[in-house]
């Protein structure tokens, strides 16, 4: 079965509601993927900046990828995670070891 080519990712950041965002791989999917992640970071940032952590550690947001119009399946391609590690935040991806 051939594999289609991701077109784009959708990023997705868990607050409520979600905000969402579209990024289009075009020719270098693995920059709209760093795209994508520094979006989902930012919008975290600002909404833990804005609001205290709900709990310790947030499941913050994620990165879904997509062929053609809809998502590849309903699990995610990347989830961030923040915590407080002294009086920090920390931003974890659960793909960086």
């Amino acid at each position: 079965m051939p594999t289609t080519p991701i077109q784009s990712y959708r990023a997705q950041v868990r607050t409520t509601p979600p905000s969402e965002k579209t990024f289009p791989a075009g020719s270098d999917a693995a920059a709209a993927l760093r795209t994508a992640r520094s979006w989902v970071e930012d919008q975290a940032r600002a909404f833990i900046e804005e609001h205290s952590m709900p709990h310790n550690p947030r499941d913050a947001g994620a990165i879904f990828a997509v062929e053609g119009e809809k998502a590849t399946s309903g699990e995610p391609l990347v989830e961030l995670d923040v915590y407080t590690s002294e009086g920090e935040f920390v931003f974890d991806w659960d793909d960086e070891d």
